[in-house]
């Protein structure tokens, strides 16, 4: 008996210290319980007022706060005071050490003072607006020597915050209430080696377990683990006192801290999910979103609704623990063994987090957040240590049994290597089968025999793959050439596509086979479905190549296609195309070989955005040009090995014309001067397009009567801006040309007329001016705006297309048709546009004009 009152008398001691601290020492005095309260700043009313409020004790309750009545654009602020005793006897215990106040927290802006003097203060306001937050853990604020007085001490504490956020001093955080004290004592408050320690020990083990993911990067739970134990030590490290040597702005830190405690409880989910079921369930995909969802809202947040996010996530926390419960006991239930070894330290670190959260939560009454999990923890890891250690001596012990069994295991093996051995000769059979059934599905898809007056096109292919099938002898690969003619508004064009999927051998095959099949597909449509047949070339190219987007897109990346698609104006030999990532298009005229292409537009088929930076390249052809298009085959050329042994391939894109100019042009010539050049490294795709016909090109001047035009009557017409007179000129003018009207002649008079509202007889000039040189810009923006006066918006539409397609950074154009869509109620078109112009042109007036017209479509409707 006398041994266990022996054991008990230190802790009866402690506590009589604690609960009687005058007996033995004035120090420290407690500043939780009788302080008085009144809303506003009130530092010069008398303590003894009447009008204060009288606080039983810290926190202040909440029904106090909302009897308050605050403007709801100005911040909210009470003041704090308590008065208190020192004696002559406990100034004399100070001659040692000096005395310091400390307070557990304060949520926002604070002013402390004693007996009337300022001793510290965190954040400011300036102008009735808090420009720097102050909330802050451990408040620990020296107290001047000359200020302490024998007898009745006062400290008042002016508190602030933002409207609708919490207005309050705590009584209590990490076990710590207010008080006063001796200054070394209060100092010891902010000491945390321990914290410390263990934020460098999990952050240690965080590494450690990436290192294993990175070894063993199947084994992804590694990744789960490792990234939750930093993300746990970055945690313990903002709640600790050591964040504030930082010298980040409150606000930031506690976003920052919010981050990180959003993402901790998702990694531990995932790491348990993968780790003892080798996968990853929706529930678990679920809260990592939600997690990532929550923290993306915390930088662009005020304080107030940052709380109301830590809120949300700690409610889900309680949810998901559950969640975390059924994973481990359905691992126990299931005698997983190392869910045997986790359970007592899984159990510790779950219970320490939800004591934590509920604390926080302030959910169960004197229940404080105490910092347990990074003690629990601590449980866990010693369990993960255990399993770690049990699996090395596992792989120890199956080492050891190997090597007493390895001749046995050698002579299984061998055998089994054998059998792998007839497995593989058969499957090279089944492959070569495949190869050859792929090569004759390509073969009705690669063709490009046309006979034409007007052009001639040859192509050459040699696929890197060859092979043997039975008597026959094949090659297969991913390159493609596919052309024909087909009829635009009743216009003759030759449509091709020279193509280069990813990937070698059947992976290119198949890349080769969709595309051939689809642009096969595309091409039967428009002979045959009058919609197709209706599209000019520029819209028509757009389709195309969207249509083949959105089938390679559907492949997520594993199939991607460089190309170049063109059409080819038989009458005017205009060449529209647009490349994606292939080899710049070569022009071979008068014995020059240049490239007709000057940067690289769009990236593969089968990117994603494809669609958004396409641009509709043109290129006018003259009689006996040829254009050269090949995949990338004809320039990764081998060229030798180097000292070293490492293959030099070619990267000179200009050799190319070089042999184009050495082959005078010829197909044939060309292949064989690529391969003397260098060995083929990979498939190689070439088509040669020769124009025979001859183009009739717009002429700006002409002669009428031995006069050239525009004569001088018309040019001072149009400086003078006298339109009437303009018209009139030309009329005369026309009536006295005899035969055919000179293009030229026509297009001014159809601007004259468009001037002064001949919109018919305009539109019908421009109409035919169009149809006869489909490379006149001008003419089609001027028919789309008179499209858009008469009314007749879908065809400014389709002119508008046309242009951009060709040119998109002519504002005036996309402006214009920004318009035509609103007109035509396409409202996704008009903000797509809207935010282009935007870009291209920020200050323009009209793309403003429009924004409002679509924010009042009533006011719109009327003045329409």
């Amino acid at each position: 008996m006398k041994k266990n009152i022996n054991k008990l008398f230190p802790t009866i001691v402690f506590l009589w210290l604690f609960y009687f601290p005058a007996s033995v020492g004035a120090f420290p005095i407690p500043l939780t319980k009788d302080w008085k309260l009144l809303p506003g700043k009130n530092l010069q009313l008398s303590a003894d007022d009447p009008a204060w409020i009288v606080l039983q004790s810290l926190p202040i309750p909440k029904d106090t706060l909302r009897s308050f009545s605050y403007s709801e654009d100005s911040i909210s602020s009470v003041t704090l005071s308590k008065r208190f005793r020192i004696s002559k006897e406990e100034i004399a215990e100070l001659a040692t050490d000096g005395l310091s106040v400390h307070f557990p927290l304060f949520t926002n802006v604070y002013e402390v003072f004693f007996n009337g003097e300022r001793i510290g203060q965190g954040g400011s306001v300036v102008g009735g607006k808090i420009v720097r937050n102050g909330f802050k853990r451990h408040v620990i604020l020296p107290i001047p020597e000359t200020k302490i007085k024998e007898g009745t001490n006062e400290i008042r504490i002016l508190l602030s915050s933002d409207p609708g956020e919490e207005l309050d001093a705590y009584a209590s955080f990490d076990s710590t209430p207010p008080l006063i004290d001796l200054r070394s004592r209060n100092a010891e408050i902010l000491s945390e080696r321990s914290t410390l320690m263990l934020s460098f020990l999990y952050l240690f083990v965080g590494f450690y377990h990436f290192l294993f993911y990175f070894k063993r990067n199947q084994e992804k739970y590694n990744l789960f683990f490792g990234l939750f134990s930093i993300f746990l030590a970055a945690y313990i490290y903002v709640r600790s006192n050591a964040v504030y040597e930082l010298g980040m702005d409150p606000l930031l830190q506690m976003k920052l801290e919010y981050m990180i405690v959003f993402n901790v409880p998702a990694f531990f989910l995932l790491f348990l999910e993968d780790f003892f079921r080798s996968k990853v369930g929706p529930m678990s995909r679920f809260y990592r979103f939600f997690a990532l969802g929550l923290t993306s809202l915390i930088p662009f947040s005020s304080r107030f609704i940052c709380v109301l996010l830590l809120q949300i996530w700690q409610f889900s926390v309680l949810v998901f623990s559950l969640y975390s419960f059924y994973i481990m006991f359905q691992a126990l239930w299931r005698k997983n063994q190392d869910s045997v070894r986790l359970f007592a330290g899984f159990f510790i670190l779950l219970a320490s987090a939800i004591m934590d959260l509920l604390g926080s939560m302030q959910l169960v009454s004197g229940l404080e957040n105490y910092g347990l999990l990074k003690y629990g923890f601590f449980t866990f890891e010693l369990g993960i240590v255990f399993i770690l250690a049990n699996r090395f001596l596992s792989v120890h012990n199956e080492a050891e049994e190997l090597n007493r069994d390895l001749d046995r295991k050698v002579r299984e093996r061998t055998g089994q290597l054998q059998d792998t051995l007839d497995q593989i000769r058969e499957l090279k059979v089944q492959q070569d089968g495949d190869y050859f059934l792929t090569s004759l599905l390509l073969d009705p898809l690669n063709r490009y025999q046309i006979k034409s007056d007007s052009y001639r096109i040859e192509g050459y292919s040699r696929q890197k793959k060859q092979f043997e099938f039975k008597q026959w002898k094949k090659e297969i690969g991913g390159d493609i050439i596919v052309a024909d003619e087909i009829l635009l508004k009743e216009r003759k064009y030759l449509a091709f596509v020279n193509g280069d999927a990813m990937g070698k051998s059947m992976q290119g095959a198949g890349g080769a086979l969709v595309l051939g099949v689809v642009f096969r597909s595309f091409l039967a449509r428009t002979k045959n479905v009058s919609s197709y047949k209706s599209k000019p070339p520029e819209l028509w190219l757009k389709e195309c190549f969207s249509e083949l987007q959105n089938i390679f897109e559907s492949f997520d990346g594993s199939m991607l296609v460089s190309v170049v698609l063109g059409l080819l104006d038989v009458k005017s030999g205009i060449l529209f195309f647009l490349n994606a990532e292939h080899p710049w298009t070569a022009l071979y005229r008068d014995g020059i070989a240049s490239f007709i292409e000057e940067k690289l537009e769009l990236r593969k088929i089968g990117i994603t955005g494809l669609e958004s930076k396409m641009k509709i390249k043109t290129f006018f052809m003259e009689n006996g040009d040829s254009v050269f298009i090949g995949s990338d085959g004809r320039d990764d050329l081998l060229l030798g090995v180097d000292s070293d042994g490492t293959r030099v391939i070619n990267e000179d894109e200009s050799q190319f014309l070089k042999r184009i100019e050495e082959a005078r042009g010829d197909l044939g010539m060309l292949s064989q001067g690529l391969r003397n050049f260098g060995e083929l490294t990979d498939d190689l795709t070439l088509l040669k397009l020769t124009y025979l016909g001859k183009p009739k090109r717009f002429v700006p001047f002409v002669r009428i009567d031995s006069v050239e035009f525009p004569d001088e009557t018309y040019l001072e017409c149009l400086r003078d801006e006298r339109w009437e007179l303009a018209a009139d000129h030309l009329d005369g003018l026309r009536s006295r040309i005899k035969g055919e009207v000179p293009p030229a002649f026509n297009k001014e008079l159809a601007k004259v007329y468009y001037k002064i509202g001949k919109y018919e007889e305009a539109l019908a000039l421009f109409e035919d001016l169009i149809s006869e040189f489909p490379e006149d810009v001008e003419s089609m923006f001027t028919a789309s705006l008179i499209y858009k006066r008469l009314k007749r918006y879908r065809q400014a539409v389709e002119l508008g297309e046309r242009i951009m397609l060709r040119e998109p950074e002519f504002v005036g154009n996309v402006t214009h048709l920004a318009e035509s869509y609103l007109f035509i109620h396409k409202q996704d078109a008009v903000l797509h546009l809207l935010s282009k112009v935007e870009k291209l042109d920020p200050s323009n007036l009209h793309a403003r004009k429009i924004r409002i017209r679509m924010e009042n479509p009533i006011a719109d409707h009327r003045n329409g």
